[in-house]
């Protein structure tokens, strides 16, 4: 370990228990010496930004982390490094309630319960800097979370020196939307109770700063500390045409005066980060050509041939190697995983690259690529690699991923280490406690254990796993007590006394994918005795995996569709609108591609035989063409062509044609926003006859 690094975690825990001990003042001069330090210039890797994030354990749930820094702030309420770790604890509470989804399949009530936690954040920043003499960092955090979340109406009021509110107005305008809201805030806290004091840093803003705020934000700040460029990656990340700016905003900016007197290192940095906006979305290797791909291994080369300071090349070597991952793993059989070589082995090139340069970026950066690497591709020299970086950051890594494995290696000695128990369960127990917020599976981790490097330690960290209550290693085992795991078969591992035991643990944590088994074994059961209590409780189970799963979990799809089918296939003309509006339009907008597919061909029959919603020959057509666009040889859409193009009648084109010109016209809005999305409305327009 580098001395620097371990200096660094020292004086950490130097801060925690000086904390925990409520030595307030020698908090304070720890941070102070740092943040001064950064003021003065200084960009260390482990500095004042990394001390803040990291001082209350990470390891701690959320809510508990809130809870100390409130006590910190109460006990010492003139210490602005208090208020700013206790904002920085309400940005992550609005990060973790809004979620990671897109920004399209965010639900209007976590943009409030969001927008609440926010509040919590500002108004904690607002005092730090009333606090400071010199607030460039909260300021700094002020500009990310703004450009995030938008500014709220109360800080505007503040700043025009009229009378503010708070939420009196939402709560009367939307009481529901209001009440969701405060049920995603509730574990964390209450919302705002009262209006913060305005720091006179912040008054007198004119109109045009109101309008252009993250310039006001960023002006704000530079006004402190000239030329930091953490800063101005911040404010060129929220120039991306995701959050309404354009590629050529983003070269003017780098091109302009805020960024005029870097060095060349920082000006490439941002240069960097522009390119990461389509690089981030990486081609596919079974749907791009390779012309599309060359483009992207080409860039990455491009960047590297740029004069670029250590971290930063290190982020781009382990882009390219997670490039490499995705694009060099194969599995033209469910379970049968093939991997490309030579991208594999150009994927250890550049994490090694990269390990030499910094080898923390490699954990948040390119973990899953060295993973394959060293215990699933077996690159030459990939599983020395692996050990090397898991030994660099084993005193200081707050990755549960890394975490995971360091506890697999310290519990049965594997990749070189010793063994050692106690700090095995002390990692594992670490990575259990952040798998959650880094949306990491732990029991996948376990299967790739077992599966690729000992079975033995992989099924002792499932049950450990299990025994801690994580409900999808609860769910893991019973599959590996039914003989087969991960894809792979397990024969002198079945048990079913213990397969029954973990499913009904499974079933009673909460674990979805032993609650949609158990939905599919009553639907056969209801196939044999035809029993309607069985079909209402597997409809019941289905339902709540549909409620509570996320997109990418793996029973979100099947689920879906399994409820779909069942209540389709009822008699009440309620239970199929749900299955329409509820559970085909989600696989429609958020499915993969033959889950597109499946939902479109389901829609196009639904509107063309009008069997629980209204006939409508427009969107009849509308969900045809987008099946057939992605697979144009599909059944259902070879089955539905003639009856809905009118093929093989007398004037049946015309008159299919004229039917989807009056239908297009008289489409009620429910059924038009399922087909063209929430914010749509009906384009109403005068149609003569063909």
């Amino acid at each position: 370990m580098p001395d620097a690094l371990r200096d660094a975690i020292d004086l950490r825990q130097r801060a925690r228990d000086a904390l925990q001990d409520e030595r307030f003042d020698e908090v304070d001069r720890i941070l102070a010496e740092l943040e001064q330090r950064w003021l003065d210039g200084g960009t260390a890797r482990y500095g004042h930004g990394w001390m803040l994030s990291t001082l209350i354990d990470p390891a701690q749930t959320l809510p508990a982390r809130l809870e100390q820094a409130r006590q910190w702030c109460a006990r010492q309420p003139h210490s602005p490094h208090a208020w700013a770790v206790r904002g920085a604890l309400w940005e992550r509470v609005a990060s973790q309630i809004r979620s990671s989804e897109t920004a399209d399949l965010i639900e209007e009530a976590q943009w409030l319960g969001a927008s609440l936690a926010r509040d919590h954040a500002l108004a904690a920043w607002l005092r730090a800097m009333a606090l400071h003499p010199r607030p460039a960092f909260v300021l700094s955090r002020i500009l990310r979370l703004t450009c995030y979340l938008g500014e709220p109406r109360w800080l505007h009021q503040l700043q025009r020196g009229g009378r503010a509110e708070l939420y009196a107005p939402l709560q009367q305008q939307d009481p529901d939307g209001f009440a969701a809201a405060l049920a995603l805030l509730a574990p964390y806290g209450e919302p705002l109770a009262e209006l913060p004091a305005l720091p006179p840093q912040l008054a007198q803003r004119s109109e045009e700063d109101m309008e252009y705020a993250a310039e006001y934000w960023l002006r704000l700040a530079l006004a402190l500390r000239a030329d930091d460029v953490d800063l101005l990656e911040t404010f060129l990340y929220f120039l991306y045409p995701r959050w309404g700016g354009s590629h050529a905003l983003m070269q003017d900016f780098i091109d302009g005066p805020y960024a005029a007197t870097l060095m060349l290192p920082q000006r490439n940095r941002l240069r960097v980060i522009k390119e990461r906006d389509w690089l981030g979305f990486p081609p596919d290797a079974e749907e791009d050509d390779p012309a599309t791909i060359a483009q992207y291994d080409s860039a990455y080369a491009a960047l590297l041939e740029l004069h670029l300071d250590a971290p930063t090349r290190a982020r781009v070597l382990c882009w390219w190697a997670m490039l490499d991952y995705q694009l060099g793993r194969d599995e033209p059989v469910e379970n049968d995983v093939r991997w490309d070589a030579a991208r594999m082995a150009h994927a250890h090139r550049c994490l090694a690259e990269a390990f030499a340069l910094d080898p923390a970026t490699v954990v948040d950066e390119g973990m899953n690529a060295l993973e394959a690497c060293a215990l699933f591709a077996h690159v030459d020299g990939a599983d020395a690699l692996f050990a090397q970086v898991l030994a660099s950051v084993e005193a200081s890594t707050d990755s549960a991923h890394a975490l995971a494995w360091l506890a697999a290696a310290r519990q049965a000695g594997l990749f070189g280490f010793s063994v050692d128990p106690a700090l095995a369960a002390s990692h594992l127990q670490r990575a259990m406690a952040m798998a959650d917020e880094d949306e990491l599976n732990l029991s996948t981790v376990a299967a790739n254990l077992l599966c690729d490097v000992s079975l033995p330690a992989g099924v002792h960290m499932m049950l450990q796993l299990a025994e801690g209550g994580d409900r999808r290693s609860m769910a893991a085992l019973v599959d590996l007590y039914r003989g087969r795991a991960a894809g792979r078969d397990f024969p002198a591992l079945a048990d079913p006394a213990q397969a029954a035991y973990w499913t009904e643990r499974a079933i009673a944590a909460g674990d979805l994918v032993a609650i949609y088994n158990r939905a599919l074994e009553l639907v056969d059961a209801f196939e044999q005795q035809a029993d309607p209590a069985l079909l209402q409780q597997a409809r019941a189970l289905y339902r709540r995996c549909v409620d509570e799963a996320d997109p990418h979990d793996r029973v979100w799809r099947p689920a879906h569709k399994n409820l779909a089918v069942l209540l389709y296939q009822g008699e009440s003309d309620s239970d199929k609108q749900e299955a329409v509006f509820d559970l085909l339009g989600p696989l429609w907008w958020r499915g993969d591609a033959a889950t597109k597919v499946w939902a479109a061909g389901f829609l196009a029959d639904v509107f063309h035989f009008g069997n629980g919603v209204p006939a409508n020959a427009f969107l009849a057509k509308v969900w045809l063409e987008r099946a057939a666009e992605k697979a144009p040889d599909n059944p259902d859409v070879l089955r539905l062509r003639p009856l809905i193009d009118g093929q093989g009648k007398l004037f049946g084109a015309s008159r299919a044609a004229r039917q989807q010109a009056r239908d297009r016209d008289t489409t009620d809005l429910r059924s038009w926003q399922l087909a063209f999305g929430l914010d749509a409305v009906p384009d109403r327009h005068d149609t003569q006859p063909l």
